[in-house]
Order: structure tokens, then C-alpha cells, then sequence
């Protein structure tokens, strides 16, 4: 029996590497099978870019901050004793936030004062030496200079002891406060922050070609995101003259708050500028955009089977419509439905 074994397993051997390669060919059919078979369509709907003429206006989106915003400043080194407003808290000019030990800055005031009545003393008695020719007039030059040392002193520790009262350097609410009782505040650091939302400024980015049409003290029409309903007049304070890293100028747009329906900082508003000369550009839907506004893309419809995807440069906004300023040229047609199942490369079928 042992002197057939090697036959068996050369023999078991040929019948594996057979199957093996049988079962490769069965697979190579297969895919071959499904090469041939044509991928799904993706149902899409497009619409031709055309030029149009645009309305002689601009409207652009931004962010709504406070006019003035303000750091508290400690001017003094100590322990906080008392603190009078937190945050959240209205405070006026000059109104006082809190309170820094001041007891050993006053026990030096009481020293230095006390100098100053002897030194008055001092001199009324080196007066009457003088007169009478008893004491030379030198001695009373050095008792004034001494007088006035102490005198600049009491005026200094003062000033310091002054300094003790943390005060509001402009009217509005407090909308950061890290003074707390038994804490220690540093000279030079800020303690607080004091917003004012009277007023408020619109922070707008424009392309290179609005931007020459914007000037300062122009008006603009403002609609916060919130609170559409309520239109606010506004007026250019600044247009930046460099552009940034995207090609886009900041524009400074400041409007009173409503009394009525007052804004906070940090909200999303419209600014809309008319200007007096209309022009022509691409338009599309705005459900044509994927992505962000900033990184703006579309697909093109390259053929009635097949799409590209496009990154595009957005402009100005005329109601559900957007100016394409590059990326898209007349004629083409861009994909407005169907965009969730589309990549490079996948067939479509254009749909009514």
C-alpha cells in the first residue's frame, strides 16, 4: 500500500490545479457578462445658460457685529473686594464694574500726607528764621523742592488708588466679565468686554468688478436673515482698497439697530446696493449649486449621456437666480435636479 501513496497524491494534485483553472475561466466569463451590460442612467433635468440682463443692483450677504466693541482694562494690581455687573449687564460710561484692594495704597497716602502738613510746618517756621535773618534762604530752596517731591507723590498714589475702581470705558453691555470676588487681576490685562448695539456694522465681501461701483457714504438697503420683514438703512464707512485671498474687497456697511426688533452680533443680513447702469451675465438657479457658495461647483451636462462637474464663481444674487462670473459659458446646460446621485463618469438621462 505505502508504494502507491506518491501516485494518489500526484493525482490529487492534477484534479486540484484542473478545477482551479476551470473555475478562473468560469469567472473571466462572468466579467465578461457584466462588462456587457450597461450601467444604470441617472434621471436628471437641465437648463440651458443664457445670457440675460441683470437689474442695476448688488446684494450680498454678511455678518452683523457690534459698531463698537470695547476691552475693560485693569490699570492696577490687586485682590478683586467687590464686584458690581456681570455679564449681560447694560453699564454707562464711567460706571464702575468693581473693585481692587486699595488699603495699603491709602496707609501710603496717610504716610505721605502727614510728610507734607510737617514739611508745611517746615516752612512757615524757616519763614519767620528768614525774616529775621537767623537761617540762610538755601535751606528754604531745599525744603520746597522736598515739599513738591511730596507733593507729586500724594498725587501719584492717588492716581493709583483711583486706578483701584474698575470702570466701564464706554456705555453697552457686557458681554464678557472674569472678575470674580477674592480673585487677582493684572495690570495691563483685559478683565471684561463692552459691547454697543445701537449701532451696528455689516461686514460684506464684493468682487473686483463691484467693488468700483461702491463708494463710502453710499446707502444700502439691509435685511437681516432672522427678520426679513424689517428693512434697516445703512451707509458705507469704509471699502478696503486691497483685495484678500479669494479676490474679494470687505465693504463696511453701518445701520442703527431696531428699537423694535433689535439684532445681535453675529448675525447673517443682506446688503443690497442699487446702482444706475444694468448689465449682462450667465444666470442659473440657485438649485444648481452643490456645495457652498464659496466653493461653489455644478454639473454640466457634456452630452445627452454624460456629465462634468464644474467649480464655478458665484456674483450677484436677483431672487432665486445666481450670477455665474466664470466656470460656465453660454449654451451649456447645467444639471438642476438630480445632482444627489451624480459623479465623474456616471451615464444620465436628460428628463423633461
Amino acid at each position: 500500500m505505502k508504494r502507491y501513496y506518491p501516485w494518489w497524491l500526484l493525482l490529487l494534485a492534477v484534479v486540484l490545479i484542473g478545477w482551479k483553472l476551470y473555475d478562473n475561466q468560469r469567472r473571466r466569463r462572468e466579467e465578461a457578462k457584466l462588462s456587457q451590460i450597461e450601467r444604470p442612467f441617472v434621471p436628471v433635468r437641465v437648463v440651458t445658460v443664457e445670457p440675460e440682463w441683470l437689474a442695476p443692483q448688488l446684494e450680498v450677504s454678511g455678518i452683523l457685529m457690534p459698531l463698537r466693541e470695547m476691552p475693560v482694562i485693569s490699570e492696577t494690581v490687586g485682590r478683586v473686594v467687590a464686584v458690581y455687573k456681570r455679564r449681560g449687564d447694560r453699564v454707562a460710561e464711567g460706571e464702575l464694574i468693581a473693585k481692587v484692594d486699595d488699603e495699603l495704597l491709602r496707609v501710603k497716602l496717610e504716610a505721605v500726607e502727614a510728610n507734607i502738613a510737617k514739611l508745611r510746618k517746615d516752612r512757615e517756621r524757616l519763614s519767620n528764621l528768614i525774616e529775621g535773618e537767623v537761617a540762610p534762604r538755601s535751606k528754604m530752596e531745599d525744603l520746597e523742592l522736598g515739599l513738591m517731591a511730596a507733593e507729586a507723590e500724594r498725587r501719584l498714589l492717588q492716581k493709583q488708588i483711583d486706578n483701584t475702581h474698575i470702570r466701564a470705558p464706554m456705555s453697552g453691555t457686557l458681554t464678557f466679565c472674569a472678575l470674580e470676588r477674592g480673585g487677582v487681576v493684572g495690570q495691563g490685562t483685559p478683565v471684561a468686554y463692552i459691547a454697543n448695539l445701537d449701532r451696528l456694522l455689516l461686514m460684506v465681501k464684493v468682487s473686483e468688478r463691484d467693488v468700483l461701483q461702491i463708494s463710502k457714504g453710499q446707502r444700502a438697503d439691509v435685511r437681516a436673515d432672522v427678520r426679513p420683514d424689517v428693512p434697516l438703512s445703512g451707509r458705507v464707512i469704509n471699502v478696503s482698497p486691497k483685495a484678500d485671498s479669494a479676490f474679494t474687497y470687505l465693504v463696511e456697511i453701518e445701520l442703527p439697530n431696531s428699537a423694535e426688533a433689535p439684532l445681535l452680533g453675529g448675525m447673517h443680513a443682506k446688503a443690497r446696493f442699487l446702482f444706475d447702469q444694468k448689465r449682462q451675465a450667465l444666470l442659473i438657479p440657485r438649485r444648481a449649486i452643490s456645495g457652498s457658495l464659496q466653493e461653489a461647483r455644478v454639473f454640466v451636462a457634456v452630452s445627452d449621456t454624460t456629465v462634468e462637474e464644474r467649480t464655478v464663481q458665484l456674483g450677484q444674487v436677483s431672487g432665486d437666480r445666481i450670477e455665474v462670473r466664470s466656470g460656465l459659458t453660454a449654451g451649456e446646460r447645467v444639471v438642476v435636479a438630480g445632482q444627489t446621485y451624480l459623479f465623474e463618469g456616471v451615464r444620465i438621462r436628460i428628463t423633461q
